[in-house]
């Protein structure tokens, strides 16, 4: 499998996610996120397979979709999306 490295960007239009190519730890995750700046309020990072598809809208140039392991073009990621109350990260202590 190839490996991605830790490299977080914004992957949100009108709500706060972030994401990086491949499936980190969790906890190194958000540290990367932190550290970058990103201080909005997210939930517990997941592993998802995506995919980046041209914009049917034309709002944007293109977003990512869910899809399924093995689907042509799809990539591993991982991504932390606005949660608020219970639902934030808590992770280790200094992780967040």
């Amino acid at each position: 499998m190839k490996h991605y490295p830790l490299e977080v960007y914004n992957a949100g239009h009108d709500e706060y996610i972030v994401m990086s190519k491949g499936h980190h730890d969790p906890d190194e995750f958000m540290a990367a996120v932190r550290a970058q700046g990103y201080d909005w309020p997210l939930g517990n990072p997941v592993h998802k397979w995506v995919k980046c598809v041209p914009d049917s809208t034309g709002d944007y140039s293109h977003i990512y979709v869910f899809v399924k392991q093995g689907t042509r073009g799809a990539f591993p990621a991982t991504f932390a999306c606005e949660a608020y109350g219970d639902e934030q990260y808590q992770g280790k202590a200094g992780a967040a």
